[in-house]
């Protein structure tokens, strides 16, 4: 019984503590599942947990927004300043790496829990949709948070190795698609290979795009603040993406920016986007409230403010562990005249390029965080335009966005040459937003760090483009397996 009370146990306990706070549960010491989903309402309360889940430091609240530029080659780590934070990530340490594999799998249990029992739910007519809208999102949010795993712990299907420590291994993250209420339910498994896991990520986001289209779409701001029919379509293209189905992925970033299931539209003023909530660009963008999520979090703390400012740098002083700088070389890529170079300033000595993507706009530390935004779902059509030669469109489709920009169009390639054009593109309008490490992963491109750092390139099949799992998940269950060389 030890193995199965390794994730199970925390699960189940972790989920009815954090619904306990949204309805009311009796007895307080004895949850049952039972009573918690009794109603439409307990339903919306687990799927709020879930969500709620999302913000941790470990997942979009901080490492997935800062961890891909420090493992990639966007963020210099000045350890002078970064009280230990990163230092190892920058120099690509064996093991420093993301950890988000308790976080996943506690926000993947609840998801489950909901779809398990949602059919048989019986609802008013007047709450038909609603009940639809619940489902909807959490078979998107249980693909968003499988794609987030496959992504950390195993290759994507057209990048498994085939030399290096890592050659042929196709092993993914373990699949689960049933909920745990009762821990003696519980059996260890084996990780699922990566085309399993595709797969199955696929399967949820067609499941959840074909009930938000038997659905009105809101396209008011605040409706950014949960999955919807545009993020779903969104996510799913980048899948395909990521599969190399580039027709198919085109044709679900169409629908995505479609005006019609979207309030997302490009910026007009780029810094001005991010002091905003709703973020103008946000398709799906996880809401941080001060007075509850950043109650605890005083001085020098773990936020993304912290993590890219260093002390005292704002109109408000603050302590802060800012040692993630952006790297001379993502500095390079813009022009003066481009809207995105005013998120930059030089302070410190010696002098050190700073970021104001999270200027804590919202409160002390605070900003909401956009997960999909409309230039990404711009910059991967034009990848995937690229991707199918069409190489004049691709270059259109990125003018698009330089010009909302402000920046120069003369030189965007209309042959080959743009497929890396883009890539540079993205680096300019995505930094210090988790994408650089994913790309550079999937691409095979290998990742050379900066100068400064004088980390070398860090080859393709290198064994640290995957993150380990937990050890403590291995050693109770060595037939998962670990990664190649952890």
């Amino acid at each position: 019984m030890k193995k199965k009370f390794l994730i199970y146990g925390l699960l189940v306990g972790s989920l009815f503590a954090s619904c306990e706070k949204m309805v009311e549960i009796e007895p307080k010491n004895q949850i049952s599942p039972n009573v918690v989903f009794t109603d439409l309402n307990g339903f919306q309360a687990v799927l709020n947990s879930a969500y709620q889940r999302l913000i941790g430091f470990d997942y979009y609240g901080r490492d997935f927004q800062l961890m891909g530029d420090a493992l990639g080659d966007n963020i210099y780590t000045a350890v002078n300043l970064s009280g230990g934070r990163y230092n190892s990530v920058n120099i690509n340490a064996p093991g420093a790496h993301y950890n988000i594999w308790g976080t996943a799998y506690l926000i993947i249990n609840e998801v489950n829990l909901i779809l398990d029992k949602i059919d048989a739910l019986s609802v008013p007519a007047s709450k038909t949709a609603d009940k639809a809208r619940v489902k909807a999102q959490a078979l998107a949010l249980r693909a968003l948070v499988y794609f987030d795993l496959a992504r950390v712990y195993g290759y994507e299907p057209s990048t498994i190795p085939t030399t290096g420590p890592g050659a042929n291994f196709n092993k993914s993250v373990v699949l689960r698609l049933k909920g745990t209420d009762d821990v003696t339910k519980a059996t260890p498994m084996v990780r699922a290979t990566v085309q399993e896991v595709y797969k199955s990520i696929m399967d949820d986001l067609t499941a959840s795009i074909n009930i938000f289209n038997t659905l009105t779409v809101s396209t008011t701001a605040s409706s950014a603040y949960t999955l919807n029919k545009a993020a779903a379509y969104a996510l799913r293209g980048k899948v395909q993406l990521y599969e190399r189905k580039y027709l198919e992925a085109i044709a679900d970033f169409d629908v995505a920016m479609t005006p019609a299931n979207t309030q997302a539209r490009l910026a007009t003023n780029y810094v001005g986007a991010f002091a905003a909530a709703t973020n103008t660009e946000s398709l799906f963008e996880l809401v941080i409230t001060p007075a509850t999520q950043m109650a605890n979090v005083t001085g020098p703390n773990s936020s993304l403010y912290s993590y890219t400012h260093p002390t005292n740098a704002g109109p408000t002083p603050m302590s802060t562990y800012g040692g993630q700088t952006a790297s001379d070389e993502l500095f390079a890529l813009f022009e003066t005249t481009d809207q995105r170079y005013a998120m930059f300033f030089k302070q410190g000595s010696p002098i050190r390029t700073w970021s104001h993507k999270y200027s804590g706009a919202r409160a002390v530390y605070t900003d909401n965080i956009p997960v999909i935004r409309y230039a990404d779902v711009l910059l991967m059509k034009a990848e995937a335009q690229a991707g199918l030669t069409q190489y004049v469109n691709a270059s259109n489709t990125v003018k698009t966005l330089r010009t909302a920009r402000s920046a120069s169009t003369a030189g965007v390639p209309t042959d080959a040459t743009v497929v890396s054009y883009i890539q540079d593109e993205r680096r300019r309008e995505l930094f210090f937003e988790g994408h650089r490490w994913f790309d550079l992963k999937r691409l095979g491109n290998g990742i050379t760090k900066p100068a400064a750092i004088a980390g070398g390139t860090i080859p393709t099949n290198d064994h640290r483009l995957l993150a380990p799992l937990p050890t403590t998940e291995v050693q109770l269950f060595p037939a998962l397996p670990q990664n190649p060389n952890y």
